[in-house]
C-alpha cells in the first residue's frame, strides 16, 4: 500500500486530525521499526535469520511472514525478533508471524474435522498475498468487550465486538471496535481475529478477515504506546468498520 494515504485519527487532545502517515513525526519510531524488518532481510549477513523458504510455495519470504515447519524455524524467529529489538526496542511485526501461524493451524484443524479443504485454501491464498507483497499486518484481536460477564451476542451494544452485519455474493460487511492494535496507523492491513471462545449464538462475531488500513469506513483513535508518562511512539489504536 502507498504510504501517503490519509487516516482520520484522534490523538492530540482528543481532536481528530488528518495526517500523512509517512510525514507524521509522532509515528516515525514505529515506522522506522517496521522499516528495519525490511532492511535487515536485504542484508546478506542477516538474511539467513531474517528470511526463510516457505514450504508451500518454495519462495524465499520475510521471516516474519513465514509459516514454521521445524524447531529451527522457531529458533530463527526468536533470533530475528531479538536482532530487530536490539536496534528498535520493539519488532512489532512479529505479531503478524504469530497470527499467521495460528491461522495455519486453526484452518487445518477445521478442515480436518469437517473433511473440507475450503479453509486451508482461503488461508493459503491470503498467505500468498501477504508473502508476495511483503505486507506488514496489524493484529486486530482484542475486542472492546463491553459487559465482560456477557457473551458477544448478549451485549447491549453489538459494536463492542467486531461482527458481520451483512453478507452478499461480494463478501461480508463488518462493524465493531478493536483495541490495542499495535502499529495500526502504519501497517498495510489489519488482520481481524476473534478474541474469545464463542458458541453457535455468536456466529456473526466469530469472524476472521483482513481489512486494508485505508479502507473506507475505518476510524482510528491513536495514543502513545506504553505506560502513562512514558514518551514512546504512537502505536496502539482502536478502529471501527461500518
Amino acid at each position: 500500500a502507498d504510504t501517503d494515504f490519509e487516516l482520520r485519527l484522534a490523538y492530540r487532545h482528543g481532536e481528530p486530525v488528518r495526517v500523512s502517515v509517512a510525514d507524521e513525526r509522532a509515528f516515525q519510531p514505529g515506522i522506522n521499526a517496521i522499516a528495519l524488518t525490511y532492511d535487515y532481510a536485504l542484508k546478506p549477513a542477516y538474511a539467513p535469520v531474517m528470511t526463510a523458504v516457505q514450504a508451500s510455495s518454495g519462495k524465499r519470504v520475510n521471516r516474519l511472514t513465514h509459516i514454521n515447519t521445524s524447531s529451527g524455524d522457531l529458533l530463527n524467529k526468536l533470533e530475528a525478533v531479538r536482532l530487530v529489538c536490539q536496534e528498535t526496542g520493539c519488532a512489532q511485526r512479529y505479531l503478524a508471524h504469530d497470527a499467521l501461524n495460528g491461522l495455519a493451524q486453526v484452518t487445518a484443524h477445521i478442515d480436518d474435522a469437517t473433511g473440507s479443504t475450503e479453509h486451508r485454501a482461503r488461508f493459503q491464498a491470503y498467505l500468498g498475498h501477504v508473502q508476495d507483497n511483503d505486507r506488514s499486518l496489524g493484529i486486530a484481536m482484542t475486542d472492546a468487550k463491553g459487559d465482560r460477564s456477557k457473551k458477544p451476542h448478549q451485549q447491549a451494544n453489538a459494536d463492542t465486538y467486531v461482527h458481520i452485519v451483512e453478507r452478499s455474493a461480494k463478501g461480508i460487511v463488518i462493524s465493531g471496535t478493536k483495541a490495542i492494535v499495535t502499529g495500526a496507523p502504519y501497517m498495510h492491513e489489519l488482520l481481524v481475529m476473534p478474541s474469545r471462545n464463542m458458541g453457535p449464538d455468536d456466529a456473526d462475531f466469530a469472524v476472521c478477515c483482513a481489512v486494508r488500513v485505508d479502507a473506507p469506513g475505518i476510524t482510528m483513535v491513536s495514543r502513545p504506546a506504553g505506560r502513562p508518562g512514558e514518551k514512546l511512539e504512537h502505536g496502539d489504536a482502536l478502529f471501527s468498520r461500518k
